[in-house]
């Protein structure tokens, strides 16, 4: 039960930490709009970005 809780807690914090940082980088404005370009954005740092964007052209 504790690891569960420990789980809920770290989502909420990591949920509450992306919120602030879409508000703080973007503002109040079109929210939704901007914490989509802000999850790219992370997707792209963490690697799990656009695939076909990030393979190699074939060799001739």
């Amino acid at each position: 039960m504790a690891l569960l809780r420990s789980i809920f807690w770290f989502a909420l914090f990591a949920a509450s930490t992306f919120c602030f940082v879409v508000l703080f980088e973007h503002g109040v404005s079109n929210f939704g709009g901007n914490a989509q370009k802000e999850l790219e954005s992370v997707k792209k740092m963490v690697g799990l970005g656009d695939k076909k964007a990030a393979a190699p052209a074939p060799a001739k």
